[in-house]
């Protein structure tokens, strides 16, 4: 009797486990599993010839690897709202959020921006794949998240040095908060990265005709996300932002966050957009393992998508107040970047610290930004003048800007 008591104890514990885990997955805003299941399907029946057995092995893997791991960081999700509910009283004062092309220096002026601890904040790459305080209480702890300072996000083979000296990205270095939707959700542009199946795109960068419940779900989750890890830093520090893919996001977060600085930095487009088709090549290769120059979509899609891209960040832009807004210019930026750093901290009322500002004057432009690390090349687009005539008028007033800040 005894014995049977026991064994109706186990599968009672077991069984009861079970549904701990089933709610908790149910619980957790991520994935977005619409778009989950697409991207199977495209593994299964998307007939790309370039996309080979073994490429899609590999992506069937990931994608099996990343379910296993839900109902353990669901469960740390859940759990952080039982065991460390005070990070929903952390308010986010006066946010930044860096909105540009990509190849346009927001990942220099993002860490450049976060590198002052002691007024900013920003999100690691670990800490968007595992948006937990639990988690990220036990990497600290055991020493992981340093030993992560040492892990490439885009692998230790040739192809991916490559990649890392366009994008430099370990694990614990600050990174775009694209990631939370690319990693965790599975609904944003550059998933197309890893599963490149052009017809793959519109399931992934169509934010703006998602029902409103899933994205106000998707916005609140990445809202959660900011308050955890402010919480872990102690709080009273401002975020800072950079997402180069959330322009179909920006109205709704401009709702969200009233009182944020938004800032783009222009490029013109034969620069950004021949540095960012070569790095979109071999990032794809780093993730995928596939020859994207053979599908003959690729390039087209890519511009297409970086055009859209242009035309949302110019009426996003021009549809803020001036006190909303810093405008930058690559070229200005990365010729005055003390100059231009104050801008951003005269805009919050925050005064410059002796020692970042010494950390300023010694940045070293060249190596920070440099493009002599790889080639790129030469193309024209001419889909893009448009956008080449709002990045001259951008840098003229940048440059206003900076003669009147010499001036006080």
């Amino acid at each position: 009797m005894s014995n049977l008591i026991m064994l109706l104890g186990i599968y009672f514990t077991i069984a009861c486990a079970f549904i701990i885990i089933i709610l908790a997955v149910l619980l957790t805003p991520f994935p977005h599993w619409p778009t989950y299941y697409t991207i199977w399907k495209h593994i299964f029946f998307d007939p790309e010839p370039s996309i080979k057995f073994r490429h899609r092995k590999r992506q069937v893997f990931y994608l099996l690897n990343y379910a296993l791991k839900l109902p353990f960081v669901s469960l740390c999700w859940c759990l952080d709202e039982i065991l460390f509910s005070q990070y929903r009283e952390m308010k986010l004062s006066t946010p930044i959020f860096i909105v540009a092309q990509p190849r346009s220096a927001t990942t220099f002026l993002h860490r450049t921006l976060a590198s002052d601890e002691k007024k900013f904040f920003s999100i690691c790459l670990l800490e968007w794949r595992y948006p937990s305080i639990l988690i990220q209480k036990f990497f600290q702890a055991t020493g992981y998240l340093e030993k992560m300072s040492k892990v490439s996000y885009w692998g230790n083979n040739n192809e991916a040095k490559l990649t890392e000296k366009m994008h430099y990205s370990y694990l614990n270095d600050y990174e775009d908060d694209g990631f939370l939707y690319e990693e965790c959700f599975f609904h944003q542009f550059y998933v197309i990265n890893r599963f490149p199946y052009p017809k793959l795109v519109d399931k992934l960068n169509n934010f703006q005709e998602l029902p409103n419940k899933t994205k106000e779900k998707m916005l609140k989750a990445h809202y959660q996300v900011i308050q955890k890890i402010l919480y872990l830093r102690g709080g009273n520090l401002v975020y800072v932002s950079k997402d180069n893919e959330c322009l179909q996001r920006s109205e709704l977060m401009k709702k969200l966050y009233p009182d944020a600085l938004f800032i783009t930095i222009t490029r013109e487009s034969e620069k950004f957009m021949n540095s960012y088709i070569t790095l979109i090549h071999q990032s794809a290769y780093s993730k995928s393992r596939v020859d994207v120059n053979n599908i003959s979509e690729w390039i087209s899609m890519q511009r297409k998508v970086r055009v859209e891209a242009a035309s949302q960040t110019i009426n996003f832009f021009e549809s803020l107040s001036e006190e909303q807004k810093l405008c930058f210019s690559f070229n200005n930026l990365t010729e005055n970047i003390k100059d231009s750093i104050e801008l951003v901290y005269r805009k919050l009322n925050i005064d410059l610290t002796e020692a970042q500002s010494e950390y300023l004057k010694n940045l070293d432009t060249k190596q920070n930004l440099r493009d002599s690390a790889y080639k790129t090349g030469s193309d024209k687009f001419e889909e893009f003048a448009f956008f080449d005539k709002f990045a001259t008028e951008t840098a003229r007033n940048h440059k206003t800007l900076l003669e009147k800040s010499k001036r006080i």
